[in-house]
């Protein structure tokens, strides 16, 4: 059986930073090849020393993986990498690490005299960016068909790595090799949750979306991952967004917004998607009614959302769409039930394009 398997661990990030940092310090071979190959650093160094739960403080957190870079015993460089595996970024996490405050604090926790700094978002998703720029985005499909030999002398690592190449393997090939013209049932079974949420990722972007729709993706219900959220919304459709302090009138965040269910018993399927027109797509009604300018927001939305619903009632498809009066809904639309993944990105194409004029001609309502 395979090792990773037999102890339940892939999703543990706690356990596979440990064996990354474990190996880092005992294997100078796969130290350096981490260094070069996955952090994609270059330069010479005699020392590598790898630390895991340093400490940063209130409110700034513990980076999962530390990297110090040295030479004749002084840090010449560290390199910080935060580990994500399962979860997502925690609240402005990237952020708090490289900020000013956050590399002071890192300095004092090393007790070492400030050095330049390298930061890294190492995950299982080869999609999702980081929110800090500074940080450079990595994923695990370095360490897949790895001849671990060849950088690791210790035989119980070797096969623990090699173990856990196999599962890294099993886990991307799905994803990776997905093709439009495979039957959604199919595709879609056996996969755990957050295989079926990089699946559809890679599904719709392999789909020829017209270049003015661009796609964000997201997910609900935390870790467990309910379902994932697919936003596709042209550029002018995001206008003075509330940032949870104040409304303008023209506060909008309007969008397609398509739910894959991820869990249950109808998983990695899509059935219909909604347009939605909302200050914030990732803040609730409750953070910004009543705030100053939510009277004016509320008023221009409801004269827009009233003159929206009397052009598509008097619409070709208005018996394909129904209705919707929600904080955040203004229109649902049903998808019929498609075998291939082909067949459904061409009925969703076609009636986010029979919608998109509507929403643009509500947009000149001032």
């Amino acid at each position: 059986m395979n090792i990773i398997q037999l102890l339940n661990c892939f999703y543990r990030e706690d356990v596979v930073t440990d064996l990354m940092a474990n190996l880092i310090n005992t294997e100078k071979k796969f130290a350096n090849w981490f260094v070069e190959h996955v952090c994609h650093v270059s330069g010479s160094y005699k020392m590598v020393n790898a630390h895991t739960r340093v400490g940063l403080g209130k409110g700034i957190g513990t980076p999962d993986l530390i990297i110090e870079l040295k030479n004749d015993s002084a840090a010449e460089k560290i390199l910080v990498i935060e580990n994500k595996l399962g979860a997502l970024e925690g609240y402005e996490q990237t952020n708090r690490y490289a900020s000013d405050q956050g590399k002071e604090k890192l300095f004092k926790a090393l007790k070492i005299s400030p050095v330049p700094i390298e930061f890294f978002f190492l995950t299982l998703d080869p999609f999702t960016l980081p929110k800090n720029t500074q940080f450079h985005k990595r994923d695990y499909q370095q360490f897949v068909d790895m001849k671990w030999d060849t950088l690791i002398q210790d035989p119980t690592a070797v096969l623990v790595m090699k173990d856990f190449s196999s599962y890294l393997k099993s886990f991307y090939a799905p994803i990776l090799n997905v093709d439009l013209k495979d039957q959604i049932e199919k595709a879609t079974t056996g996969l755990d949750s957050l295989q079926r949420k990089l699946l559809w990722i890679q599904v719709f972007q392999q789909s020829q979306f017209p270049e003015s729709l661009k796609m964000h993706f997201g997910e609900v219900e935390g870790y467990g991952r309910n379902s994932a959220v697919f936003l596709f919304q042209k550029e002018e459709w995001k206008q003075n967004e509330f940032n949870g302090k104040e409304l303008q009138a023209n506060s909008i965040n309007i969008h397609f917004e398509v739910t894959v269910i991820l869990v249950g018993s109808s998983p990695g399927k899509v059935s219909s998607f909604s347009v939605h027109y909302e200050p914030n797509p990732y803040k609730s009604k409750k953070m910004y009614e009543g705030i100053p300018g939510y009277e004016k927001y509320a008023m221009l939305r409801s004269k827009r959302t009233k003159a929206f619903h009397q052009s598509v009632l008097n619409s070709d498809f208005s018996n394909e769409v129904s209705l919707r009066n929600g904080s955040n809904s203004i229109l649902f639309v049903p998808l019929n039930d498609h075998t291939t993944f082909e067949g459904l990105i061409e009925e969703l194409l076609q009636k986010m394009k029979n919608i998109e004029p509507y929403i643009d001609r509500m947009l000149q309502i001032k």
